[in-house]
């Protein structure tokens, strides 16, 4: 449940009032002097239209101002069932929800880090919970869904800095499991002649690009794209999305940082990458065939059209290239052409 709280002058509440009643939604009213403040309790999936009517007649774009707030509890009589349509949350609370864990701050550094060096020696010491801790903390949901957000707004000012963030997060993860190979190179020496050592079993399944492996990040994309345009917590879903981003980018690192396991890392870079794009595609997907996303919030139905012929390009080639990929998985697992020594 969200609370839509709608701030104009005493002169236009008279506006508001008759748009809500048209909604046949029930509210209260409270005047201070010469400002009016109007409340209303709403289902999740139903703020995106009240935003778009609000801008609509101007609340929020020429006057006045609109807040949402997430609402915990509510405890009230039946309500008489209100016209509005289900459409989802509007893309305006969408990036609220997102954007903190998206772009490149402290916070988002600080986590990436501490998931990288959990992560690493997670790997190189067959430590599974370790490797779980890392996925928890680890902030890689946000910027890919504030990409695909971005991709749809006419603007598009948030997917650049979102491909930043999530390029320089596993990058960095990248760099951290170097790091932490080449301290343990030191911490035992037989690694530096002779690197089967270090692949331990959670290294190992993360060579090598499988079916399964890709079938898990789709459906992590579309669980997280389900959980974005509901509204809800993506705490528990973005664990799944990390799970298919952070281990193989620290296992990159570490890899590389191991003479003789040059191809074995290029094999845990191809399945990052393949997560990656497998991600977007469904996360994108989800966003796509809600229809709330791109008629809700900032985005106008006149501009729907437009920006929809180049968003649902881009879904289609993306999942090509997924099925292409995938394709030639399926045909190596029979003949085995591509060689990754173990």
């Amino acid at each position: 449940m969200k609370e839509i709280r709608i701030i104009v002058s005493a002169e236009r509440l008279e506006i508001v009032k008759e748009l809500f009643d048209r909604l046949g939604y029930d509210f209260t009213i409270i005047i201070f002097e010469e400002e009016a403040t109007m409340a209303v309790v709403v289902k999740n999936q139903h703020t995106s239209t009240i935003l778009e009517e609000l801008k609509g007649i101007g609340v929020g774009t020429i006057f006045g101002k609109v807040i949402v707030s997430p609402v915990a509890l509510e405890i009230a009589s039946k309500k008489k069932e209100s016209i509005v349509r289900d459409r989802g949350i509007s893309i305006d609370e969408m990036i609220s929800n997102i954007k903190n864990l998206s772009l490149v701050n402290t916070t988002f550094v600080g986590l990436i880090v501490l998931a990288g060096i959990l992560a690493s020696f997670g790997l190189i010491y067959d430590n599974v919970v370790i490797i779980i801790a890392s996925m928890i903390i680890a902030p890689l949901l946000g910027p890919i869904a504030l990409t695909v957000i971005g991709t749809m707004t006419p603007k598009n000012i948030y997917s650049k800095r979102a491909i930043g963030a999530e390029i320089i997060g596993l990058f960095s993860i990248i760099l951290i499991g170097f790091i932490v190979g080449i301290i343990y190179r030191f911490a035992d020496p037989n690694a530096i002649v002779d690197g089967s050592n270090i692949l331990s079993n959670q290294i190992q399944i993360r060579i090598k690009p499988t079916i399964g492996d890709i079938v898990f990040a789709i459906a992590s994309g579309l669980a997280a794209g389900l959980f974005i345009i509901r509204g809800e917590s993506t705490s528990i879903v973005g664990v799944a999305v990390a799970a298919s981003l952070c281990p193989p980018a620290a296992n990159v690192g570490v890899l590389l940082a191991t003479p003789g396991l040059i191809g074995e890392a290029f094999g845990s870079l191809v399945l990052l990458g393949l997560n990656v794009l497998a991600i977007y595609a469904s996360c994108a997907l989800i966003f796509w065939t809600s229809q709330s996303f791109v008629r809700g919030g900032t985005v106008s139905t006149r501009q729907f059209k437009r920006i929809s012929r180049k968003y649902i390009t881009q879904i289609v080639m993306t999942f090509l290239v997924l099925a292409t990929i995938i394709t030639l998985i399926v045909l190596d697992n029979i003949y085995n052409f591509i060689v990754i020594n173990v």
